[in-house]
């Protein structure tokens, strides 16, 4: 990326969380707990991104969800571009849990790459509606069918994030996650959140030099305990 741009510290921070959040700001990965190093971005076959995601146990209670290992592949298609499918080691704080109600996953492959993905806890445990006088309580929305997520992807010195992904997940529980998502429009960001060299005060106003690239995400995460 070109020293004009604000590289800083994730414009689009959660209130909460980093992305996912409608009314929320980011806790950017550069300042959760995370480990003394980073994994390395893997280049992988575009159908390693295209495999199925493990499936298990779906728990609804949103309680004990801390993982330290695993991996998010990634399949990124700019517009006009090569796809390419990256693969991206477990990284920052284990527990994903970001009060009061999101749930943050986050991988790095150093060197400024890296993604993220987050969605409402709510999507996870069911909107807790009051039952209507004389009706039963509606039922929770199956997790068989996608969830709304926001996922950010660093790749290639530009920072992609979709807040329109379908996240499908295939486990979860307090001793495994999987799923799948698909973005069908990303948009490149001036601040990257996973670039090391990010000093710049945010405040700076951020114009891109070019104009706005644009780019689909789908892959896969699975992490375990």
């Amino acid at each position: 990326m070109s020293s004009a741009r604000v590289r800083g510290v994730a414009a689009l921070t959660l209130t909460t969380g980093f992305l996912l959040s409608a009314c929320g700001q980011e806790a950017p990965p550069e300042q959760q707990a995370r480990p003394s190093s980073t994994g390395r971005a893997e280049r992988l076959a575009l159908a390693d991104c295209a495999k199925p995601a493990p499936s298990g146990t779906r728990d609804r209670s949103g309680y004990g969800l801390a993982y330290s290992t695993g991996a998010m592949q990634v399949a990124v298609e700019p517009e006009g571009g090569r796809e390419q499918c990256v693969e991206f080691p477990r990284w920052g704080k284990p527990d994903v849990q970001v009060p009061p109600d999101t749930l943050l996953f986050t991988f790095s492959g150093g060197n400024g790459e890296g993604g993220q993905f987050e969605f409402a806890a709510s999507a996870l445990t069911g909107a807790r509606v009051p039952p209507v006088r004389g009706r039963p309580r509606p039922r929770e929305r199956s997790l068989d069918k996608p969830i709304a997520a926001t996922v950010g992807v660093a790749i290639d010195g530009i920072y992609y994030t979709s807040r329109s992904c379908a996240l499908t997940l295939t486990t979860i529980d307090g001793e495994s996650a999987a799923g799948r998502f698909d973005c069908p429009d990303a948009i490149e960001q001036t601040a990257n959140p996973f670039d090391p060299s990010d000093d710049v005060p945010h405040a700076v106003p951020a114009e891109p030099d070019h104009p706005v690239r644009s780019a689909t995400l789908s892959g896969r995460f699975d992490v375990q305990r």
